[in-house]
């Protein structure tokens, strides 16, 4: 019993440590700061439409909440760790802080949209184009609104518009997310590069 309770301890602190970590190293956007940096012109592609009752509207400072549950609901292998639930949810929050520094570092000029299911906000895209490229950096949807076309729905009105447009696409996909890579290769995205944990693909119009 001794030796469970100091394990659990153990397993806290390093928690909190990460925790830490997160926070020194990736503040957080500063208040009022642009959702999107894209000009206007340039979201007309990521606004491409989808068959009803989808559509994608740029995201506003008020989507914070959901943004932020819609995070966490991804996040359910950090609740599998032996810890505080108090601790793990702290966690996923300076975890998406993480998350979201390191987009706007690496692509800063990204468009933030949210994907609706009619009036009800679903999921959350992050496009950003650079040249001939379009990259898909980030998309997530609930997964109470999974398995029923929504990502297909949005993958393919970006393909059409891409196309159009004589734009590539590239993605990044964890190889633990099977689902998500087979989605990617029915829609005719190929490898393009991999590391141990992610695979880049590409898609470009035939």
């Amino acid at each position: 019993m001794i030796a469970s309770t100091r394990k659990n301890w153990q397993h806290s602190k390093q928690i909190d440590a990460c925790a830490f970590a997160a926070i020194r190293h990736h503040p957080q956007r500063p208040t009022g700061a642009p959702m999107h940096a894209l000009p206007l012109s340039d979201l007309t592609l990521a606004l491409a439409s989808l068959p009803a009752p989808y559509q994608l509207r740029v995201q506003r400072d008020d989507d914070d909440d959901f943004a932020a549950a819609l995070y966490s609901a991804t996040r359910d292998d950090l609740r599998q760790v032996p810890a505080d639930p108090a601790v793990i949810e702290q966690l996923i929050a300076m975890q998406r802080r993480m998350q979201s520094q390191g987009y706007r570092q690496a692509y800063p000029h990204a468009a933030y949209l949210v994907l609706q299911h009619g009036d009800t906000s679903i999921g959350r895209l992050i496009l950003d184009r650079q040249d001939k490229v379009l990259h898909l950096v980030d998309i997530a949807i609930l997964p109470s609104a999974r398995g029923q076309g929504a990502g297909s729905a949005v993958l393919r009105g970006l393909q059409a518009q891409a196309g159009a447009d004589q734009l590539h696409i590239h993605l990044a996909v964890n190889k633990s997310n099977t689902a998500a890579r087979a989605l990617y290769q029915r829609l005719g995205f190929r490898l393009r590069g991999e590391n141990e944990v992610q695979e880049q693909l590409a898609w470009s119009a035939p």
